[in-house]
């Protein structure tokens, strides 16, 4: 049993193995959509929304990588992590916490960003993973926190991204 999902679609179960596999590979595609573009397609502003370039959705990505490592983490050893701001609400200062580095700076910073999360993942078994009991993040189970920080994200992004860039063509 590695994949299972339910009558709506969402993921009930999923191994280990298949969900490290799956960012893997949906990371990687996602990272694909943008290496052809050059610096000044990367920063401009607007670029896939009226205020992010892909520089900043890159820096939002990495920092919700980032984040999840430091949440699991966390919460596997029984912390709990109080919801103390919205979602637009990291999202904002993210954004503005990370508009004005240079493109270099985040690039490093994603690619310093998953290594962590995927060695995170290396070490949890299945059971931890899908045990909604193991730990409660923020009003979320484990598994839907780690599928809504890696591959679901990613797709988020992807459409925004294809499109941005099939329109540069």
């Amino acid at each position: 049993m590695a994949t299972e999902t339910n009558e709506d679609g969402w993921i009930t179960y999923m191994s280990a193995d298949d969900l490290l596999e799956r960012a893997r590979r949906e990371r990687a595609e996602l990272e694909a959509l943008w290496l052809g573009l050059d610096n000044a397609e990367m920063t401009r502003r607007p670029g896939l929304h009226p205020e992010w370039s892909v520089k900043d959705m890159i820096a939002h990505i990495t920092w919700w990588e980032q984040t999840a490592t430091n949440w699991v983490s966390r919460a596997l050893t029984g912390e709990m992590l109080a919801r103390t701001e919205t979602p637009d609400e990291i999202n904002a200062r993210v954004f503005a916490d990370n508009r004005d580095l240079p493109l270099n700076t985040v690039l490093e910073m994603f690619q310093a960003s998953f290594p962590p999360l995927e060695n995170l993942l290396l070490r949890m078994t299945d059971e931890e993973i899908n045990d909604a009991e193991v730990c409660d993040i923020r009003g979320m189970p484990l598994l839907y926190f780690l599928v809504g920080n890696t591959f679901a994200h990613y797709a988020d992004h992807v459409d925004d991204l294809r499109a941005y860039a099939d329109g540069l063509q």
